[in-house]
């Protein structure tokens, strides 16, 4: 039973890491209207950091350890895939100019 709560408790902290990240996201998503949004944006980081607080702070010990496992491991997936991205994104970038016929 305990290493299904420790699956569990992982399991829960990929989700809060993936939420957080997302609720981070929401700064670059509404920087074009943030003077009107930046309540919404921190009302969302702040309500997600709270939540992954709470819920550690409730967890028994060996619950807690794998509950920040999960958080750290979907964090360090997650910052691995952005230069990884980079690398596709510059191998499939094909600079192609279209001629324009100038003299119509």
């Amino acid at each position: 039973m305990t290493l299904l709560l420790q699956v569990v408790a992982f399991a829960l902290g990929i989700y809060l890491s993936i939420r957080m990240i997302a609720a981070l996201h929401g700064i670059a998503d509404f920087w074009y209207m943030i003077d009107k949004a930046w309540l919404r944006v921190l009302a969302g980081v702040l309500a997600w950091g709270t939540t992954i607080g709470v819920v550690a702070w409730l967890m028994a010990r060996p619950y807690q350890t794998a509950f920040v496992w999960g958080l750290l491991t979907y964090l360090v997936f997650y910052l691995s895939l952005l230069p990884l991205a980079r690398l596709y994104v510059a191998g499939r970038r094909t600079d192609r100019y279209i001629e324009k016929d100038v003299s119509a």
